[in-house]
């Protein structure tokens, strides 16, 4: 490891251990280019590192502008660091091949945005401005503070930085950010004693003293997050928050591309967010995998509880509001080992993904330790999510919704086996319940579920509109357990081999219950109790089932207790038989078929031609992993055959379903925004991905721009692709076709 000084200057290191950090002398200014402060080796060497680039950060201060921002670029090596740093407004910490690892048990944050400020002074408001950290590794050493934060912040910006070794504490903190964009980052090795605080490595706080130290109170949300293309390894909870300011949501939350492995308790955990899109993420061994809350009564601070502390305005009132659109999204998520180990920090329930909002039927208490609480009696409940093509195997829920609104749930496949953790817990496929209401939960896989496939619970209010086309396969008691819940449609339902009745209802009311297959159940297909109504009950089929006729009370048409032969079946999205679909990269579609004749039993299998590109499991469910075309053929048991033709471009995000197969995409050298031509836009999008700034296009797309093809973007490609426009001649084939 570099030492960071040299012998020579033994008396002014005892100086500086005494009086604290020393000043570097005016006449050892950093080197200087427009836009660059480069922070000197030999100053490194004489000074200390945090002294030497803390004085180049100070010079940014006085000389960077909104107009003209400047670089501040450190020398590579690894270098100990023994004060922390403190960066300011329209300032780029360039850190690329920079290694800094933190010295001593309790050392202090490692990099901050702004001066530290008190409780009630300071900066208000979104005060920093312009700020980007680019590349470098942040070794914590063990330390027991926050490696990383920013507060009072407007557009803060991390890319390609590692971040390793936190003990105690946060790996970063955010309290009052505009803007904050994370991006290929890594983050591992996050250690949290039980009874310590310090849960998510990346921290979505509030401006309050307990939790946020140095920095004004303020009832300042974040907004504008994005976090993308990152990696987290072995800690209690990546990204998240535990604390949240009473009418203020964090909004406008995308979190999409990124890994999670070894959570010691969850991936992602939001509270009081709102315009939340978290998609496209792979989580690995967790206990628990997405959850978002609203406001809960404790963890929650009134905005006169933050304006009175820091001397600030408030921005929202005290009182109880209705709660406005929450807008949750949360799809083509690939959740695996769910619920294989308890979460040892509190005894949360195992689950994949659960929206939950909470009533509180009295003021909440406040919290002696931090003055959180005290929010007013009120339904917190939360208005607009949506769950879909999700693929989760889980131990415990799949996807649980509690006091919800306008919700729906549709195309997951949810795989599950026994919990050990939490034996005397009863776990769902599916599960509403606490004045949920949903338009639909409808087109899900669910296998061997611990109890019943899909719960719908609304002895606490609540309703659902349709339950329709969920296949499922296994269940521990019943396929679908419907109580005192109102549902206008239960259709085209197809269960299998529960160990107890295939579709129970009890003091329910349902308009259609139509066309559902059931069949090898150890009890009966279908049962209505006495308590339960229904306007039209015909043409179930069960089969196989220890009452094959025992549909229970109620019944006005008839039923089948035989089935036919499959003569045809389609792909029900939208009413439409689509036949094919271009998917992005990392996205997620269901194919479930929809029989005829509607009591016909068929089993079906799914093959893809090139798996490179597109797999497809055993239930449908269809999964985008690089680009590149391929057929899904999907074949009945009786041997009619259908083809999907699936074409993946780019990291789009989304899946467009198409009544014609997709052409094959067309791949140019040079044309790194996509849109099949080389132009001299391609060349400035080159430049400004060199350059670390914004681009329109994704990660994929642009690397068609590496025209020499040796896996980097460089100023040589930049010239190349001038030289091919300008007519000149270069050494590769821009322009062409490439595979």
């Amino acid at each position: 490891m570099k030492r960071v000084f040299k012998h020579s200057l033994s008396l002014l290191l005892t100086l500086t251990l005494l009086f604290g950090m020393a000043m570097i002398p005016a006449s050892a200014a950093p080197e200087v280019a427009e836009g660059y402060l480069y922070v000197r080796e030999d100053f490194i060497d004489d000074y200390g590192f945090s002294r030497a680039v803390q004085d180049v950060l100070n010079e940014a201060k006085r000389v960077a502008t909104e107009d003209l921002p400047y670089t501040v670029v450190v020398p590579k090596g690894t270098y100990d660091m023994r004060y922390g740093l403190k960066i300011y407004s329209n300032t780029i910490l360039d850190l690329r091949g920079v290694t800094m690892v933190r010295e001593g048990v309790g050392a202090g944050n490692m990099l901050r945005v702004g001066a530290e400020d008190s409780i009630s002074s300071g900066v208000t408001g979104y005060a920093y401005e312009n700020i980007r950290i680019i590349g470098g590794t942040f070794d914590g050493n063990m330390g027991e503070n926050t490696i990383i934060k920013a507060f009072h912040t407007k557009n803060f910006v991390m890319d390609g930085v590692t971040v390793i070794n936190e003990k105690e504490g946060h790996m970063m903190e955010f309290a009052g950010v505009d803007g904050l964009t994370i991006r290929n980052c890594e983050f591992k090795d996050q250690y949290l004693t039980p009874g310590n605080y310090g849960y998510e490595a990346i921290q979505l706080d509030v401006l309050q003293d307990f939790h946020v130290t140095n920095a004004r109170s303020e009832d300042l949300p974040n907004t504008n997050v994005l976090i993308e293309n990152c990696s987290f390894d072995n800690m209690p909870r990546a990204i998240g928050s535990h604390t949240a300011v009473h009418n203020r949501p964090h909004d406008n939350i995308v979190i999409r591309n990124n890994t999670f492995t070894n959570m010691g308790s969850i991936a992602v955990q939001g509270l009081n967010w709102t315009n939340v899109d978290i998609h496209s993420n792979y989580i690995n061994n967790s206990p628990r995998g997405i959850t978002v809350y609203a406001e809960p009564g404790g963890c929650t601070y009134l905005p006169s509880t933050l304006a009175n502390e820091g001397g600030t305005s408030t921005h929202a009132p005290d009182s109880y509001q209705t709660p406005g659109k929450a807008n949750i999204k949360i799809y083509y998520n690939v959740l695996n080992n769910i619920g294989t180990k308890d979460d040892i920090y509190a005894s949360y329930s195992s689950q994949g993904i659960a929206v939950l909002g909470e009533k509180l039927s009295a003021r909440s208490p406040v919290e002696s330790s931090d003055k959180s609480g005290g929010l007013p009696a009120g339904d917190y409940y939360l208005d607009g999510v949506s769950i879909h093509d999700n693929i989760i195997d889980v131990r415990g829920n799949g996807i649980r919704l509690e006091d919800v609104r306008n919700a729906s749930v549709t195309d997951n496949a949810i795989y599950c086996s026994k919990n050990t953790v939490h034996t005397n817990d009863n776990y769902y496929g599916i599960v509403a319940r606490g004045n949920a209401s949903c338009s639909t939960v409808s087109y899900n896989v669910i296998v061997n579920a611990e109890v019943n496939g899909i719960q719908l619970d609304g002895s606490n209010g609540g309703s659902v509109t349709k339950v329709r086309f969920n296949r499922i396969v296994g269940t521990g008691k019943y396929g679908i357990g419907i109580y005192d819940m109102n549902i206008d449609k239960i259709d085209d339902n197809d269960i299998s081999s529960t160990k107890n009745i295939g579709l129970f209802m009890d003091g329910s009311k349902a308009n259609n219950i139509r066309w559902n297959r059931i069949r090898n159940c150890s009890q009966e297909g279908i049962w209505i109790t006495s308590t339960s109504t229904a306007s039209m009950i015909m043409s179930n089929t069960t089969v196989g089932c220890s009452g094959d006729n025992s549909f229970g009370r109620n019944t006005v048409e008839s039923h089948y207790s035989s089935a036919s032969a499959l003569t045809d079946f389609f792909i029900p999205w939208d009413t439409k038989d689509y036949s094919g679909a271009k998917m992005g990269v990392g996205t997620i579609f269901h194919i479930a078929p929809d029989v005829r004749p509607t009591n016909a039993i068929a089993s079906f299998t799914y093959t893809s031609s090139n798996e490179n590109a597109v797999i497809v499991d055993a239930y449908g469910m269809v999964y985008a992993i690089a680009e590149g075309q391929a057929t899904i053929s999907v074949r009945s048991n009786n041997g009619i055959t259908k083809k999907y033709v699936v074409t993946v471009e780019g990291d789009t995000g989304k899946v467009t379903h198409l009544s014609s197969p997709p052409a094959a995409p067309v791949l140019i050298l040079g044309d790194a925004d996509g849109n099949g031509a080389v132009e001299s836009i391609d060349a400035t999008i080159i430049q400004r991905a060199i350059n670390y700034m914004e681009v329109p296009v994704s990660d994929y797309t642009l690397s068609h721009g590496d025209v020499d093809r040796n896996s980097l973007l460089e100023l040589t490609d930049v010239t190349y692709i001038q030289r091919y426009l300008a007519g000149f001649n270069v050494p590769y084939s821009i322009g062409s076709k490439i595979s």
